[in-house]
This record gives structure tokens, sequence and C-alpha cells, in this order.
């Protein structure tokens, strides 16, 4: 299970905690408080009677803070439960004569909903063995006080049928609303995971497409001519041209590395190019740099590796970062008829200035642009 289906299942378990740690609550705090005060008269000795009720309520409280905090082991959840229904024994005993399950019993159906709360999370049979345990305690008093004749069974019969019937119904569309919750939410992942799969499956096809048409309206025509020998590789021209496609090449490939400045990245992929023709190639970068979709990396370095494919001798790099810009630029000594056009649908804006020898470009792209 992934960590968002864990989330969601956790989620919705967590609810139907609260839910019976409401119900129970109110069982007990509520339901059996009023049962106490009105056999108050009958129960022997009194001070039995009000200690096994304000034990119940620490096992409640105990029990309903751990569940709420996942913190339930498989001991503490036994321990407890077994503390509830001796604590309930101790109840009943101070009963009137074949009171176990008269007007004035209470600890019976309370034992049965605190294993429901402790023992939920719990194999299923350890709460039926829990239900069997209480129901053979109340049949065991009623037997001992003699009154265990058929009216008496059938109202036992009838109080288990509508008692321990509700409490293991309960538990077990519990379980069964946990397990469909569970099963919806990794059919929804699933369904997710796909559709992002499908996505990114898309997205790279799409990239793939872009750089075949790239290589294929730029590079083949240079190769072709190349081989055909339409091309002469000694002409500067030719060899110009060569050195901004080598260029253009190692900044493709280089967009989809994983680092953590992909323009430095890029733009030191031109670098390299330029380097092994003799260039001295200085890189330099003021300011932390933001994320920059590719196709903004692309249009920012394209004039710089323009500039440092056609360079002689030296060029130098300069990548400036400030809140409002991104800012690339390049001088080198490069021809005169060196060709530099915007490169993208201008999403960054170009300047570009040719001083004797000296050929200088740059490219702005607002981090925050104005409206």
């Amino acid at each position: 299970m992934s960590v968002v289906e864990g989330v969601v299942a956790t989620r919705f378990a967590q609810a139907v905690n609260i839910g019976l740690v409401a119900i129970v609550g109110v069982w007990h705090l509520g339901l059996d408080t009023l049962l106490v005060l009105k056999g108050w008269s009958v129960y022997e000795p009194r001070a039995v009677a009000a200690g096994a009720w304000l034990a119940l309520t620490v096992i409640q409280a105990a029990g309903s803070i751990l569940l709420l905090r996942s913190a339930l082991s498989t001991h503490t959840a036994r321990m407890l439960a077994g503390a509830a229904l001796v604590t309930g024994i101790v109840a009943t005993a101070t009963y009137p004569p074949g009171g176990a399950i008269g007007d004035v019993s209470w600890a019976w159906n309370t034992v049965g909903w605190f294993g429901v709360l402790l023992l939920m999370q719990r194999p299923l049979w350890e709460l039926i063995t829990l239900l069997g345990a209480n129901t053979a305690v109340t049949a065991g008093f009623l037997a001992v006080d003699g009154a265990l004749g058929h009216v008496t069974v059938s109202r036992l019969l009838a109080a288990v049928y509508t008692t321990a019937g509700i409490q293991l119904t309960f538990a077990y569309l519990a379980r069964q609303l946990n397990d469909g919750a569970r099963e919806a939410t990794e059919i929804a992942a699933g369904q997710a995971e796909h559709l992002a799969r499908a996505t990114a499956d898309e997205t790279v096809h799409a990239e793939r497409q872009r750089r075949y048409e790239y290589l294929g309206s730029r590079v083949e025509p240079l190769l072709r001519g190349l081989a055909g020998h339409q091309l002469d590789p000694g002409d500067p021209v030719v060899r110009r041209r060569a050195a901004v496609e080598a260029a253009r090449l190692r900044r493709l490939f280089m967009e989809t590395d994983d680092t953590p400045h992909p323009l430095l990245h890029e733009l030191r992929a031109c670098a390299d190019v330029a380097e092994r023709r003799g260039v001295r190639v200085t890189l330099l970068s003021y300011g932390d740099l933001p994320e920059l979709p590719s196709s903004v990396r692309r249009e920012l370095a394209e004039g710089a590796l323009l500039v440092l494919a056609t360079a002689t001798t030296q060029a130098r790099v300069t990548v400036v970062t400030t809140p409002e810009e991104v800012v690339v630029s390049v001088v080198a000594d490069a021809p005169p008829e060196t060709l530099v056009e915007p490169p993208g649908p201008l999403t960054v804006s170009s300047t570009y200035d040719q001083e004797e020898d000296q050929l200088w470009w740059e490219t702005r792209w607002p981090v925050r642009p104005t409206p």
C-alpha cells in the first residue's frame, strides 16, 4: 500500500474508532450511571458496585485513548478486556438474587461493548470468546441464585440475541467498511497511478518527437551534405555550422540530466564544445537559480550556445539571478557575421551588440512577470 492509500485508510479507520468511542462513552457514562443510581438501594455492598463502575470507567478511558492514538497493542487489548470481564463479575455479584438480567443489571451489556472497543481490531474469534464468557458468567449467577427457569432462560436468550448480536454485527460491519474503504482507496490509487504513467509516457513521447524533428531539420541536412560531398569540411562557414549543431546536440542531451542547476549544466556543455576547439571559456554564476522549465532554459542558453560555437579564442558566460529576473550574457571574440536570433516564442528578452571583434549577447527572463 502506498503512502496516500495508507493515509486515506487510516483516516477512515480513525473515524470508525471515534464513533465507537462515542458509543461506549455514552453507554457507560450515561446509561450505566442512570441504572446504578436507579438500583443503588439494592446493591450489596454498595461500595463494591461503585468501585466496579469506577474501574470500568478507568478501563474505558485507557482503552479509548490508546485506540485513538493507534497505540492499542495486542497484549494491552487482551489485558484490558480481561480486566473488564473480571470487573463485570464483581459488579454482578452485588446484584440482588436473580437480578443478573433484571432492571438493575448494567455490567453485562457494558462488558460486551468494552469488548467491541478493545478487540475490534483483533480477530473476530477473540470478541466472540469474550461475549461467550460474559454470557456464561450471567448464566452462572442465575443458576447459583436458583433463578434459571424456563422464563429466565427465554429472557436470557432474548437478551443475548439483542445485545451480543448487535455488538457482533457492529464489529463485523466496521470491519467490512474498513475493508471496503481500503479496497476503494487501492482502486482509486491504481487508477491515478495508471493515469500518471500514461501522462508521463505521453510527455516522454512528445519530447522524443521534438528531438527527432530537431535532428531531422537541423543535423540531418548537415550530415547528408558532408557525406555527399556537397559541403566542404574545410569551409569556415561549414565548420562554424557544425560547431553550432554539435553544441546544440550536447545541450539537448544535457536537458534531461538531473542536476541541482540544469541551466548551468547545459551552459557548461556548450562551453565544453568551445574548449575542445581551443577557446578559453569562463563561466560565472551569481545568485541562486530558481527552477526553470526546459523551454525557458533552452531559450536562455541558445544565444550563449551560438556565440560560444563561433568564438575564436576566448569567451565569458555570466549568469546573474535576482529576485526579479535571470540574466544570461556572453561576450566572445566571435566574427561579425555570427547570426543570433531569438530562439523561442518571446518568453525571454534578448539584446545583441557587436563592437570590433567582440560579440555580446544577453538574454533576460523575468522571474516575476509584471501584469
